[in-house]
């Protein structure tokens, strides 16, 4: 079965934390048959967005064939921002951008002019944009949702579809506006069931949320989705026939 995680974290450490390299992060794609995995930053979520763009970029180059890097920018930096993002657009193996508004501590309301210039650069490039939701202040699913809203022709990402307590208004939200996707990642077998059923299988993508560290975390979330109860062909398009569409095209 093909699997293209669209989830996950790859750095040399979370805060004081070490965390092992590319190398361990492939071995536990090849031990539970995951093909391509995307890849975000940690540490650039907290400070010097372009040197550990750089690193990601770096780390992703040793496994151009598995390793897909998201490229991070800090929107509270204003313009700055908007030139970083173009900056690492250039370099085709960055496919993808993702925003942690609750780790970056910025609420995209209070940034409206700047997110709306980073989505118009997204929209512009067809690079999907994912960003964490489920948590307040900053990140709950109404927030990010809003987003779509803003720039209709960027397609933007629940990052973990509503998590635990959102999964409801997260269904609805991608059901009712078109370019609002979700990524399943960290819920319920059943909430999977839930998304598939109210929003559309061709919606939804799979994510783990796992670093080089934690490869548990892939097992259990590729268990929760293989056991969700889905048919052959919306299980198909959740593991990797959605990511494989939405991403941004290689070498582009």
């Amino acid at each position: 079965m093909k699997i293209l995680d669209f989830h996950a974290h790859l750095d040399d450490r979370w805060l004081h934390k070490p965390i092992p390299d590319a190398s361990h992060m492939i071995a536990a794609m090849d031990r539970f048959g995951v093909g391509q995995t995307c890849v975000y930053t940690m540490m650039g979520f907290y400070a010097d967005t372009p040197r550990n763009n750089d690193l990601l970029l770096e780390r992703c180059r040793r496994y151009p064939d598995r390793l897909i890097p998201f490229v991070t920018v800090d929107p509270k930096e204003g313009p700055a921002a908007v030139d970083e993002l173009e900056r690492c657009l250039e370099f085709p193996e960055f496919r993808g951008i993702k925003f942690h508004p609750w780790l970056q501590a910025f609420a995209s309301s209070m940034l409206e002019e700047t997110m709306t210039a980073i989505l118009k650069v997204a929209a512009r490039t067809d690079t999907p944009v994912l960003l964490h939701d489920g948590t307040p202040p900053y990140s709950t699913t109404f927030q990010v949702a809003d987003l779509a809203r803003w720039v209709p022709g960027a397609k933007v990402f629940l990052g973990h579809a509503g998590s635990a307590d959102y999964v409801d208004p997260a269904a609805r939200l991608i059901r009712d506006i078109p370019n609002l996707y979700g990524c399943y990642c960290g819920s319920r077998p059943g909430d999977l069931a839930h998304l598939v059923e109210t929003a559309g299988a061709d919606k939804i993508t799979f994510g783990s949320d796992f670093d080089p560290g934690s490869w548990e975390l892939l097992a259990e979330r590729l268990d929760n989705t293989i056991e969700a109860g889905l048919s052959p062909e919306d299980l198909e398009a959740v593991l990797w026939r959605n990511a494989e569409r939405i991403l941004r095209p290689s070498g582009s």
